[in-house]
């Protein structure tokens, strides 16, 4: 039931547009041609039709009436969610032909006529470095990355675009957060794989105390890392 005077439920209907994706944007977004000019749609595909509530020139999509063949399943459970990702419901073949026009548009724009080869895959076992982002949430310490477009933080408890090295990342940083939270300031914690282990580098809290330093070198023998620093 709709409150008197409650119009919300009739905005939320006449906000709504089934659109037609034409082509991928820069950032990935899928783009629908419309009377009113390109509307940008996060996580849409070309040749799909798609519902979305539409603000401006943005969209945010609720439902896919029909999908694309070049969509496949996101491989992390917090796609979509968490902002670290763009392109994870792009097939292959998809994936490769945005990444080359990337270059080819940015080579036309600078007056630059030049071939441009198909992409060669060099991700090789995942990304080596990463930053976690920690504040304090009521009475802990809430540690992981940026949701889409956001501020808010989306915890993180394992990330599948990591290399292996990478693995104990977010619970090393979980551990660092708890061990920094008494001073409530946000916290950038960027943890890079090297040859001898985790190097962890720590932002945003200011100078340590001895009490404080003695704290973090226990959790840095705990965790095994190959350094610790703050400020780089």
């Amino acid at each position: 039931m709709t409150p008197a005077g409650d119009n919300s439920t009739t905005m939320t209907l006449a906000m709504n547009e089934i659109l037609s994706v034409a082509r991928l944007g820069q950032r990935g977004d899928g783009i629908a041609q419309t009377p009113a000019g390109d509307v940008f749609v996060p996580y849409a595909l070309p040749g799909e039709t798609v519902r979305a509530v539409r603000d401006g020139d943005r969209a945010q999509l609720v439902e896919i009436i029909a999908p694309a063949d070049s969509r496949v399943a996101a491989i992390c459970p917090l796609f979509t969610r968490c902002g670290g990702c763009a392109a994870q419901h792009m097939s292959e073949g998809l994936y490769r032909e945005w990444k080359r026009r990337q270059v080819v548009t940015a080579l036309s724009r600078a007056g630059i006529d030049a071939p441009v080869a198909e992409i060669v895959d060099a991700h090789g076992a995942g990304r080596r470095r990463v930053t976690f982002h920690a504040r304090r949430e009521g009475i802990g310490m809430l540690v992981g990355f940026m949701a889409a477009r956001s501020h808010d933080l989306v915890a993180v408890p394992a990330c599948p675009v990591l290399a292996p090295g990478l693995a104990r990342a977010p619970a090393a940083a979980q551990l660092l957060a708890n061990r920094l939270g008494g001073s409530n300031k946000p916290l950038d914690i960027q943890l890079t794989a090297s040859e001898a282990g985790l190097d962890v580098d720590i932002r945003g809290h200011g100078p340590a105390g001895d009490k404080l330093r003695l704290s973090l070198t226990e959790a840095a023998e705990r965790l095994d890392l190959a350094r610790l620093s703050m400020h780089g």
